[in-house]
């Protein structure tokens, strides 16, 4: 049915060009136009990225302990975790680091739109019949282009999540303090990574996906899939994708902390801090905060959806 297709098509497009942390603007190739698509866009990632905050919060803060840095197991797991959150700052605490999450979404979304309908017209050889390879390779392009343009909000929001009470203002002064005392060239601390990660992630999750969608077309021929099928697929797809590219979220989490007050500079650059980490934390320590990360995935999109189709429908 329609509905089920656009399911389909609203969880393809979201993991496109996505590292596996945050549901983003599906393509806008639809009939309500961009500008709409975009708006629709954008507060449903707002609202998604808003309600699942406190378990990206407890995520970063994972990703950072590190035994080279002879730090104290201050969070060791999901409860713990958040229990210790609420004791150093109330509700509002869960939400440090939030509003740089939010903020970033209009320019990255709008970017991302841009360089996807630009690369799109340059590798597809239909525009208006995008095979899944080539959706992939545009996506991915158009990602490394928005994520390269909005990236000192990410490291901000990085920084936020992580400093305790007090360190920093907000985020103007957060970015004015990272250049004042560490150089412009520390705004973009953990980049490679970042971008190396797009690909892997979008690569699985997206093959992943179109091969269970495959299969239970063929298993079922003529029946529409219900929308709990669509979002196991989805969360299936999405997890194997996380899988694979989630070392490199958390090489560059740990590469964005590094120079702040009380994180001093151990890691020479990407390779280095895999090196690092394997050595002092064995392979699963390169897994460290991705329990959060799953339990944030399902409500994300399930939230986002929700949103972006009714946000739709106002709107027009």
């Amino acid at each position: 049915s329609l509905k089920t297709q656009e399911i389909f098509n609203f969880w393809e497009k979201a993991s496109v060009t996505n590292i596996g942390e945050d549901v983003l603007v599906p393509d806008p190739r639809m009939s309500h136009g961009p500008l709409i698509t975009l708006m629709a866009g954008g507060l449903a990632g707002a609202v998604s990225r808003t309600v699942t905050a406190p378990f990206d919060r407890l995520k970063v803060l994972l990703q950072v302990q590190s035994k080279l840095l002879n730090q104290s197991k201050q969070y060791t797991g999901i409860v713990q975790g958040m229990t210790q959150i609420y004791k150093e700052g109330g509700w509002r605490a869960y939400f440090r680091g939030n509003g740089t999450n939010v903020l970033k979404i209009a320019p990255e979304s709008a970017m991302k739109f841009c360089a996807y309908e630009f690369f799109k017209e340059i590798l597809c050889s239909d525009p208006k019949h995008i095979s899944v390879w080539e959706r992939l390779a545009a996506g991915s392009m158009a990602g490394v282009v928005s994520q390269t343009s909005i990236y000192p909000l990410e490291i901000t929001k990085t920084r936020l999540a992580i400093a305790p009470p007090g360190q920093y203002r907000g985020i103007g002064d957060c970015l004015r303090k990272i250049i004042k005392y560490e150089g412009p060239r520390a705004l973009y601390r953990g980049l490679t990574p970042s971008l190396v990660g797009i690909i892997p992630y979008a690569g699985v999750d997206l093959a992943m996906y179109s091969t269970l969608k495959d299969w239970y077309s063929l298993k079922n021929p003529g029946s529409s899939p219900s929308v709990f099928t669509l979002l196991g697929c989805g969360a299936l797809s999405s997890t194997t994708g996380q899988l694979v590219a989630y070392p490199l979220a958390l090489v560059r989490t740990r590469l964005q902390a590094q120079g702040m007050k009380g994180t001093p500079i151990v890691y020479s650059g990407m390779i280095d801090c895999f090196k690092q980490t394997l050595k002092y934390e064995g392979f699963f320590g390169l897994y460290k905060g991705i329990g959060p990360n799953f339990l944030k995935a399902l409500p994300a999109v399930s939230i986002g959806y929700v949103i972006y189709e009714n946000s739709k429908k106002l709107l027009n």
